[in-house]
């Protein structure tokens, strides 16, 4: 963070956060006005830049932003006693939700960013990727019970597959230029895990529930 920035007021600099996320949110990186962005925050273009250097700076902050703040929702220290590739997830997505309601231009620059192929920032931003994904593999997988997974299937392989389904899904909602729904996502990612469930996990470990399903009131 620019050090002129950081010493703002909490609240001026929640405010130009704010302005940034829903700009960049709303448009991709190159579309995206300063301009705008300074207006919704209260000041002007020029201090704007005094705060951040360039527009790349402001960006690269706000996906800081969003990192940390999904962090201290989701720190690793939480989230240890779970085991569960499949409940790890569900809880983890219930604290997302959360973040959401705070910011509900967050999930749209997340998706953005992701997607984001303007040459300025497109070197920062796989490197933030790969480096997060990484972070996210060695802080949140490691105590996973690996002992479910069919031989050759691997959490991080799981995790792959959930999110070619959410990359595919966003991008249509983007291209098609819908506004990205978390209730309809979550639901939509709650299906692909129950399908994806018998696919990664031996069949011990999802069949019970299914059995239990098919029982009468006597139990049998």
């Amino acid at each position: 963070m620019a050090q002129p920035f950081s010493s703002l007021p909490p609240e001026k600099q929640e405010q130009i956060t704010r302005a940034g996320l829903e700009m960049f949110s709303k448009n991709e990186y190159k579309k995206a006005s300063t301009d705008d962005i300074a207006a919704k925050s209260g000041i002007s273009k020029g201090l704007l830049f005094y705060y951040f250097k360039n527009k790349c700076s402001l960006y690269l902050y706000l996906a800081d932003y969003v990192r940390e703040a999904i962090t201290r929702q989701l720190s690793p220290e939480s989230l240890a006693p779970i085991t569960d590739f499949f409940e790890m997830l569900e809880v983890a997505v219930e604290r997302k939700r959360k973040i959401l309601e705070k910011f509900p231009w967050a999930l749209e620059f997340c998706m953005r960013m992701y997607f984001c192929t303007d040459r300025e920032v497109l070197p920062h931003v796989r490197k933030y990727i790969s480096v997060m994904t990484e972070k996210i593999y060695e802080e949140y997988f490691s105590r996973l019970d690996t002992s479910r997974f069919v031989p050759g299937m691997t959490p991080r392989k799981a995790m792959e597959l959930l999110l070619y389904l959410t990359d595919g899904y966003c991008h249509k909602q983007l291209i098609d230029g819908e506004k990205l729904d978390m209730d309809a996502l979550l639901a939509e990612f709650r299906n692909w895990c129950a399908m994806l469930r018998k696919y990664v996990y031996r069949p011990e470990y999802w069949q019970p529930e299914q059995k239990e399903e098919c029982m009468d009131e006597t139990g049998h």
